[in-house]
């Protein structure tokens, strides 16, 4: 199956945790039996023990980024997996030269502290989606969704509502809740005005998720944005734990609130392009 344009080129990055050499190798074959043409950047491969939960120093992940954004003939850009360490390079980046060319980076989770900087700073086009860790368990739904995003297609969602209205349509601001939360306060944090803001996480306690979403709110991230969604939040606790606190959130918000949309860290997964439009109508 060939689901990649012809002469379309990944370039793989690892800028943040390590990945094991088995899925890397899994999912770059998966990435080649899609049609693409695969470019490895030196920090991406597991041959940096040293760097204990880094995918390799600082200074290799941040050069990796760079060269990524100024290879022309890359056409995607996809991170190997999150973990830890986006946040760390962010401000060793040459973000004049990040603008220059306006290039997609696929990723989500740590990914988020990279995104987020992009579109605070105006550069690259950041696609929230599966990474190349998630790329060979790929469903029908999760690869249609992915290769979507990558075409810039319209996405419309119907989720069920905390705080409701009938429609919302907006420029969409995905990422994982507890990286965004840590970004709060910096040159690196964007604008929410006017977006709508998506977020998901992983293996954090009811009571750190309530935290990070105070600590958003009194940074008065969600006084401006359009909507607020909530994707999932796995390994996070019991479905009625995570329930009543999205309850208590969305009643100290204004703008309509949803829930359940399917982005996180499970498959299947939207992959959402910050680009274009998200449209969501509420589920009644």
């Amino acid at each position: 199956m060939k689901c990649f344009p012809a002469n379309f080129t990944v370039g793989v990055i690892s800028p943040a945790g390590r990945i094991e050499d088995e899925v890397f190798a899994a999912g770059t074959a998966a990435l080649q039996s899609c049609g693409a043409k695969v470019k490895i950047f030196p920090g991406a491969c597991n041959n940096h023990a040293e760097q204990r939960y880094l995918a390799a120093g600082d200074e290799l992940r941040a050069a990796d980024i760079q060269a990524a954004f100024a290879d022309s003939s890359i056409d995607l850009i996809l991170a190997s997996r999150g973990g830890y360490g986006c946040a760390r390079v962010l401000d060793m980046l040459d973000w004049e030269q990040l603008r220059q060319r306006p290039v997609m980076l696929a990723g989500f989770s740590d990914i988020t502290a990279l995104h987020w900087a992009m579109i605070a700073q105006k550069a690259g086009i950041p696609i929230a989606a599966p990474m190349l860790k998630y790329f060979a368990e790929g469903d029908d739904f999760t690869l249609k969704h992915f290769f979507a995003a990558l075409r810039g297609e319209p996405l419309r969602v119907t989720l069920p509502a905390l705080r409701g209205k009938g429609r919302v349509k907006a420029l969409p601001l995905p990422g994982n809740l507890t990286v965004a939360a840590s970004l709060a306060g910096t040159q690196y944090f964007p604008d929410t005005a006017g977006k709508t803001v998506i977020l998901e996480d992983v293996g954090e306690k009811p009571y750190r998720l309530d935290r990070a979403l105070t600590q958003l709110r009194l940074a008065g991230a969600f006084s401006k944005c359009e909507a607020v969604v909530f994707g999932r939040f796995s390994d996070c606790g019991s479905e009625d734990e995570i329930m009543s606190l999205l309850r208590d959130f969305s009643a100290k918000v204004e703008c309509p609130v949803f829930y359940d949309c399917p982005f996180g860290h499970e498959t299947p997964m939207l992959s959402i392009n910050t680009a274009i439009p998200l449209e969501i109508k509420e589920k009644k």
